[in-house]
């Protein structure tokens, strides 16, 4: 268990000056960018939250992905957590826009929160969740919009033969592909009551 644990710690992050993906080269004016805090105790802290959601479907064991727009590549279904939602509302919204399935929550694999990623202008929240499919007969969505292009339930060696291929066809990253080999090979998935709103009672004490 320890060392399962271990695995699931978040990697520090690391400020990096930004960089020109065409060239290589360092943006020297972003190296001289200004790192005083536009926030405070008074101001609060503004922080960017987005759901992401890793989905099996428990019958055939593969793993939904989305066909990202704009040529980007498959990926995992989620997005950004919008003014009157929580974490779980957006999870559960953003993949029936961009896949067309309807999940239900059973997990969280990962709650990472990086405070220095905006370079003090606030931070950056993403809860990753593991889910199933409400209904297994279901079918992923194959009409394209301002959503994604569709989506597909991939089997891990589908994702393994996308991890080599640029974009479109390819992966955008390779966080389903990882998170999916974490989870076939045993990794734990946490309770949902581990990512609780503030005040929740205590289990038996409330």
């Amino acid at each position: 268990i320890a060392t399962k644990v271990l695995f699931l710690l978040p990697r520090p992050f690391q400020h990096r000056p930004s960089q020109n993906m065409n060239s290589g080269k360092i943006d020297k004016k972003a190296k001289k960018r200004p790192t005083t805090p536009s926030w405070n105790r008074n101001t609060g802290c503004p922080i960017h939250c987005f759901s992401l959601v890793v989905c099996r479907h428990p019958t055939t064991g593969r793993w939904l992905a989305v066909n990202e727009t704009r040529g980007r590549g498959w990926w995992l279904p989620g997005g950004f957590v919008e003014c009157g939602e929580d974490h779980f509302d957006a999870a559960v919204r953003e993949t029936t826009e961009e896949a067309g399935i309807d999940v239900v929550l059973k997990g969280v694999l990962r709650v990472e929160n990086s405070m220095k990623c905006y370079g003090g202008g606030g931070g950056r929240q993403r809860v990753i969740f593991y889910a199933e499919p409400e209904d297994l007969n279901q079918r992923p969505k194959e009409t394209p919009d301002e959503e994604s292009v569709g989506a597909a339930w991939l089997c891990l060696e589908e994702l393994k033969a996308k991890k080599g291929v640029r974009p479109p066809d390819g992966l955008r990253g390779n966080e389903l592909l990882d998170w999916a080999t974490y989870i076939e090979s045993g990794g734990t998935i946490y309770p949902l009551n581990v990512f609780a709103a503030e005040l929740t009672p205590i289990p038996g004490h409330g």
